[in-house]
Formats: C-alpha cells, structure tokens, sequence
C-alpha cells in the first residue's frame, strides 16, 4: 500500500515538474528557461527536479510527450467520427493545428518553440507525425483514392501551410476545410 501511494506522489510531482516546465518554456522560451527556475516553479528541490530530469532538454521532451498524448486524443476522436474520408481528415488536421497554435498563442517564444518541437528535432512528434500521416493514406484508400499516399502528402503540406500563416486559430478550420475537400472532390 505504501508503494502505490508513493507512486502516485511520485508521479504526482512529475506531473507539477512537467507543468511548470511547460509553463515556463511558453514564457521564457526554451533558451531562458533554466532547471533552477523549474525546480522554483514546482516546488522542489533542484536536485528532485534532477532525480527525474538530466536537463531540461529531458523536460521539454517530457512536456512534449504529454502533448503529443494529448493530440493522439484528438486526432483519434476526430478521425474515428462517422462521415466522409475528407470531413474526417479536414476536421483531425484542422484540430491539431488549433491545439498547436492554442499552446503556442501568445508566447513570445512561438518560433523558439514550435522549431524545437518540430519532427526534426523532436523524434516522439515524429512519429506522431508519420503514424497520422499514414492514417490518412489507410483512410483515403479505403475511400476509393487513387495515390493515396502522395494525395495524403499534399494534404498534410497544404496544412501545415495553412497553420504557419493563420493570423489566428480561428483560420486554421475553414482554410483546411476548403483545401481538403477540393483536394479530394
């Protein structure tokens, strides 16, 4: 009984290091974010934080993980939905583009961040990128399309686009919409 219940506080105070690391990181960026401000921010010592974490690459990583989770959610629920091959993808792509932009708003360190998350440099969003990616191939071949996998290509390019210029998350829905559906039509 005392294992489990120090397990929880443990992964408890993971959870409050993994918060205020994420915090801070929208704050002070990546670059200005330091483990002893990480360790202040959560309420632990320094050295617990390092108990858990060897820098605070190892925090951001971990924060990205938990985000990653959190868009594994979304994008399942929304490409689980009954409907047309194209209203599912537009609507799984438009979702995760409006978490990303959501997090990422209002940080004066958006770019920082999104570069440091992004596939190339964060191998666990990577592969979140490429297993839905690849989602949507199995989803448009089901669907009857011809070279699923480059119409599959162009479309997560064509998104991507559409979330890098959006002045607000409020464009991401409609412009992903249009592009999908007439890609598809």
């Amino acid at each position: 009984m005392a294992t489990h219940k120090s397990r929880n506080q443990s992964s408890e105070r993971r959870e409050k290091m993994i918060d205020a690391g994420q915090a801070l990181f929208l704050r002070d960026g990546l670059r200005g974010t330091t483990m002893e401000a990480i360790a202040s921010q959560a309420g632990v010592a320094k050295a617990t934080l390092y108990s858990y974490f060897s820098d605070k690459e190892a925090v951001f990583a971990a924060v990205a993980g938990r985000l990653v989770g959190e868009l594994k959610t979304i994008v399942d629920g929304e490409l689980s939905r009954p409907g047309e091959a194209w209203m599912r993808i537009a609507a799984a792509l438009s979702a995760k583009h409006r978490f990303v932009y959501g997090l990422l708003e209002g940080s004066p360190h958006a770019h920082e961040l999104y570069e440091a998350g992004s596939p190339e440099n964060s191998p666990e969003l990577a592969r979140f990128d490429r297993d839905f990616e690849d989602r949507i191939t199995a989803i448009l071949r089901e669907a009857g399309h011809g070279d699923a996998a480059r119409l599959a290509t162009l479309i997560w390019a064509c998104a991507e686009g559409i979330s890098r210029r959006a002045e607000n998350a409020g464009q991401i829905g409609p412009a992903t919409r249009l592009v999908v559906e007439k890609l598809l039509a």
